[in-house]
């Protein structure tokens, strides 16, 4: 291992040290510096996205987690927890949607209906 490599994992773990104890608004500049040193470096991108603020944040850094190694399980699994409140509320929107319009088809079928009923009632 370089001395290089050997140092960045040693910032790594003292970003990893600010996070456990909940002192992430230090550690993100650490671990900012280090994916802006190297965009591929999977473990910087697990722990920001412990350290960011908001899920959307959580979410790309989980992305490209994903990106750099798309079997990381722990990453994919995160990533799930985030996203499914908002995969089951868009599945309850496509089914909303469905049945809207299920009944705006029924009630133009109804109004051609009563057109063609009002129609022959006159011809008749």
């Amino acid at each position: 291992m370089t001395d290089d490599a050997a140092h960045r994992i040693d910032r790594l773990m003292d970003a990893i040290d600010l996070v456990k104890q909940d002192r992430r608004t230090e550690a993100v500049p650490l671990l900012r510096q280090l994916i802006r040193e190297d965009g591929d470096f999977e473990a910087a991108w697990l722990w920001m996205s412990v350290a960011v603020d908001s899920l959307d944040q959580s979410s790309v850094c989980l992305d490209n987690v994903l990106r750099v190694n798309p079997n990381n399980s722990q990453a994919a699994g995160a990533l799930y927890r985030i996203r499914s409140p908002e995969l089951l509320l868009e599945k309850r929107r496509a089914r909303l949607r469905f049945y809207r319009d299920l009944a705006l088809a029924g009630m133009w079928l109804l109004v051609v209906v009563l057109l063609y009923a009002m129609l022959f009632s006159f011809m008749a």
